[in-house]
């Protein structure tokens, strides 16, 4: 009797030192976090002050370069002294090592013919060089806004020659008639910025060690008793953590990877295009593309297989790559080769990407195009719908001398191309039922006479039936399509 109570006692002492010791663990860990955040907070405002003061620094000096230059370019460009206006913009360059290029493009006219160079520091030779701009500029905001008023910053975007976020200054370039001839751009980086969140992650981290330590010991002491629940909430808590680590970088990771996609293409006489992109999560695997070279518009789509960051840094390789093959060449097959060979060479991950690549020929409407394990596109007429013949050929990434073929169609004035990923016909409702092709068939055929009349029009009622068909069940792929309407030549 005598044992077993001095058991009891020895039980009850031990739970509560246990106690005592969790409440001085957890007030310890209460003052060290709130220390630690409120050093971390004041950390954060002196830094984000002098990002911010650093950045209202530089743009100042990008705004004052192109001013002090802009005459001397506006009577160089008027004097057609094109090998002075280079030299004035190397100068540029070369005296204010803020601004890391200049962007120098003629107005493009009713010809469409789009010329202009960009200025740069090359840091391997240690020289400031020209480019010719090989993209199509009118796309971007600093070339549009910049034909309007005395100044524009444009929002961040991801430089075409340096791996970093850039954001420019533009100007509109008048001839002595008062006309605007040219837009003049300033490129500054976003470094400080990227510092700025680096470093105060890195302080986050630091700061980590000591609620661990204080963790450990409390877990280490009260493990035979509440192991398990001890055990739940720290993971509770570090998950909670990383979720929300995540989060931000997601947000801005899907921020970049919005960018990457191709924006509303200008008014086009031949042909539109609209595509849109509703990922599973904040980043997604699937991919689009079009632009228009040589009067022939060149398009594509894709899906990554699987989802998250993997899928979405595949994505992102797989969208330059295209840029830069299809720059060069006028077959689909062999654009969809060279896109396969990058992506097998080294590919130890095992990831991959179904793919698709189309040509039209806005001044024929013969559709050329190549498919590597992709859903089949959609040609529509009014109201009827017939998919184009093509092999389904293997995705890229798995092997580098798979082969692959062109074909060839044709559209007529009034055609709708419809492309889509798996995430349109594999929608899924509640009832873990597909959306499935005939659902797609069927939302073409329900459309007022005479059918759908614009590609916008097409992509919103798709959207609405795959709404209405899942009726709140969580998205479970990336919904991607893009629709072209040739108008004719």
């Amino acid at each position: 009797m005598a044992t077993s109570r001095q058991a009891k006692i020895r039980s009850i002492t031990v739970l509560i030192v246990a106690a005592l010791l969790l409440e001085l663990t957890t007030a310890v860990q209460y003052i060290s976090m709130r220390s630690s955040i409120g050093s971390q907070i004041q950390e954060m405002a002196r830094r984000d002050l002098s990002a911010t003061n650093r950045t209202a620094e530089v743009k100042k000096i990008a705004e004052s370069a192109l001013a002090d230059v802009l005459p001397e370019v506006e009577r160089l460009v008027e004097n057609d002294q094109e090998d002075s206006l280079h030299k004035a913009l190397q100068d540029i360059v070369a005296r204010h090592p803020e601004i890391v290029g200049i962007d120098f493009v003629y107005r493009v006219g009713s010809d469409n013919v789009r010329n202009g160079y960009f200025t740069y520091r090359d840091e391997e030779h240690h020289k400031v060089v020209d480019t010719i701009i090989d993209f199509d500029f009118t796309e971007r905001s600093w070339y549009r806004e910049g034909l309007h008023g005395n100044g524009f910053w444009s929002e961040p975007y991801m430089s075409r020659y340096y791996e970093v976020l850039m954001s420019t200054f533009s100007r509109p370039v008048h001839n002595s008639a008062g006309e605007v001839i040219a837009v003049i751009g300033a490129d500054i980086p976003m470094l400080e910025l990227s510092a700025l969140a680096s470093q105060l992650y890195g302080n986050q981290q630091r700061l980590l060690l000591p609620v661990i330590i204080l963790h450990i010991f409390g877990l280490l002491v009260l493990a035979f008793i509440i192991y398990r629940s001890i055990h739940s909430v720290s993971r509770l808590n570090e998950v909670n953590a990383e979720k929300e680590f995540i989060n931000r970088e997601l947000g801005i990771a899907n921020r970049i990877q919005t960018a990457m996609l191709p924006t509303a293409m200008p008014e086009n006489k031949n042909v539109e295009v609209v595509g849109s992109q509703v990922p599973a999560k904040q980043v997604g695997g699937d991919f689009y593309d079009y632009f228009i070279r040589d009067n022939k518009l060149f398009f594509n789509i894709g899906d990554v297989c699987g989802k998250g960051i993997p899928a979405a840094l595949v994505m992102s390789m797989t969208q330059a790559v295209f840029r830069t093959v299809a720059s060069k060449e006028d077959s689909p097959a062999n654009i969809v080769r060279d896109m396969n060979a990058i992506a097998s060479r080294g590919n130890s991950t095992g990831m991959f990407s179904t793919l698709f690549v189309g040509i039209l020929d806005l001044a024929t409407g013969k559709l050329s195009y190549s498919n590597a394990g992709h859903d089949r596109p959609l040609i529509i007429t009014g109201k009827k719908t017939r998919q184009v013949e093509a092999k389904s050929n293997i995705p890229i990434g798995i092997m580098e001398e798979a082969k692959y073929q062109d074909v060839e169609t044709s559209v007529i004035p009034g055609d709708m191309i419809m492309l889509y990923t798996d995430g349109l016909t594999e929608a899924m409702n509640e009832e873990k039922k597909l959306f499935g092709f005939p659902s797609i068939i069927s939302t073409i055929g329900d459309a007022p006479e005479p059918g759908f009349t614009t590609p916008q029009q097409l992509l919103d009622s798709m959207k609405q039936a795959v709404a209405q068909f899942v009726c709140g069940a969580e998205q479970s792929d990336d919904l991607t399509m893009l629709a072209i309407l040739y108008k004719g030549a």
